[in-house]
């Protein structure tokens, strides 16, 4: 079954991942020692250790070139390797916890690139279903699907330094509002970013201290040397406008989601 399955298991989409699982183990007695053999097999603490020599996680990250955690876009994920010298490279979280399904333990749609964070601390062994939680790789529109708001509302008492700005995700009515709930109830996302209030209220402060229009005077200004809107954007605010390049720099959409709530863009 493994010779005839290996590419598959290494390489398939999610949902057909989990029917290999079940193929597998349809013909197998899923006890301790079979879960064991596959460990081995599978062997995941090998494809971690820094090897110039063979592919391993070093190599699968330099490939995938995601520079941000794909759970939570606030932290860095950047792969670097010096010559031969790995340095550095995100965790991969196993969707599917290798520890249930050791089988997925190396398929490449099973290691999703995040931070410690995310992947340690917050996951860790949860059970994750692609019906009920986002999976980065299947639900590519979810970017779409949600949007993240501010409370309160009193602007003046938030530029004033005396009121916490509170971080609100909101999907409701989309298709995916439930996995999208379930996940960020998982990562904590609203708690977190509710600990960068500073980065935020920058936004308030280039809003209610300079102008709505603060965009569009930058784009008078630096017109005339070829500038265009986007490459503005990203040096006024330090992030990416494109939703397809949100995963190269933290905050992208949250940034981008309270600069249009305030009318900047």
């Amino acid at each position: 079954f493994l010779l005839n399955n290996l590419r598959e298991i290494l390489t398939d989409t999610p949902r057909n991942l989990l029917k290999l699982n079940k193929s597998f183990y349809d013909v197998q007695i899923p006890d301790e020692f079979l879960k064991n053999r596959l460990k081995v097999i599978f062997n995941y603490k090998d494809f971690v250790k820094k090897d110039d020599e063979k592919y391993c996680a070093y190599t699968l990250a330099e490939n995938l070139n995601i520079r941000t955690c794909l759970y939570c876009n606030r932290q860095y994920t950047l792969t670097v390797i010096n010559k031969k010298d790995p340095i550095t490279r995100p965790e991969f979280d196993h969707y599917f916890d290798q520890g249930t399904n050791p089988l997925l333990a190396l398929s490449i749609y099973n290691l999703i690139p995040s931070c410690h964070i995310c992947n340690s601390t917050l996951k860790h062994t949860k059970p994750f279903d692609l019906d009920n939680y986002v999976h980065p790789y299947v639900n590519k529109d979810v970017l779409n699907q949600y949007h993240y708001t501010y409370l309160p509302y009193d602007v003046t008492s938030i530029l004033g330094g005396s009121s916490k700005l509170q971080v609100k995700i909101v999907s409701e009515g989309r298709p995916d509002s439930v996995k999208i709930n379930n996940t960020k109830q998982v990562f904590k996302l609203e708690d977190i970013f509710n600990g960068h209030t500073e980065e935020l209220t920058d936004l308030f402060d280039i809003r209610y201290r300079l102008s709505e229009r603060y965009l569009e005077e930058l784009m008078k200004t630096y017109n005339h040397l070829g500038i265009n809107r986007e490459e503005i954007y990203k040096l006024a605010f330090g992030v990416h406008y494109s939703e397809d390049d949100f995963g190269r720099r933290p905050f992208s959409k949250i940034k981008k989601d309270i600069l249009k709530e305030l009318g900047v863009i």
